[in-house]
């Protein structure tokens, strides 16, 4: 008894949360449609003005679902060329970096050659200056044995020059001779 008595309490449960969720189903559309009849009715539209408010609305809302998706896949389309183009950027980075990098030992080793060559074209000029003096020592002490040789044969000699890698001793004008007696 207790068994049949919880049973039917059960059953009659089951029944009435059935039925609930019947009415759920059938009433509230009815009551949504009620409630927009009635905001017809108070805005003064008819019944068929409202279908096609309603109908112009649908139109609108599926052009821009047609807007959206076209607006979508023109993003999609963007964010593909932006990555492929951010990789190539992210390429032409490293590279850049790499080329500087490349230009900073090529400028450090450029700058050590260069003091190089000019340490050493400061020895070079120190040497021909070296051996510009001593051309000019020679080239006296040979001019001065030579005109002072010819002195003894023509006393007016008192000079010298040279020209065309010879010495010529002259009577005037010139480098003056100095003759030891």
């Amino acid at each position: 008894m207790v068994e049949e008595k919880l049973k039917r309490k059960i059953a009659l449960a089951s029944i009435i949360v059935i039925v609930i969720i019947l009415l759920i189903f059938i009433i509230r559309p009815g009551i949504i449609g009620y409630t927009i009849y009635r905001q017809v009715k108070e805005s003064n539209y008819s019944v068929e003005d409202y279908g096609e408010s309603i109908q112009d609305l649908k139109t609108k809302l599926l052009v821009s679902d047609t807007n959206l998706s076209s607006c979508s896949a023109f993003n999609k389309e963007l964010l593909t060329e932006l990555e492929k183009y951010s990789d190539k950027f992210s390429e032409c980075n490293s590279e850049l970096n790499a080329l500087k990098t490349n230009f900073s030992l090529l400028r450090a080793d450029l700058d050590q050659k260069n003091e190089e060559l000019d340490k050493l074209r400061n020895e070079k000029e120190e040497e021909i200056n070296n051996l510009k003096l001593q051309y000019n020592l020679l080239a006296e002490n040979l001019a001065n044995n030579l005109c002072c040789k010819a002195k003894v044969d023509n006393p007016d000699i008192s000079s010298y020059k040279i020209e065309n890698n010879m010495i010529i001793c002259l009577e005037e004008e010139g480098l003056d001779i100095s003759c030891l007696k």
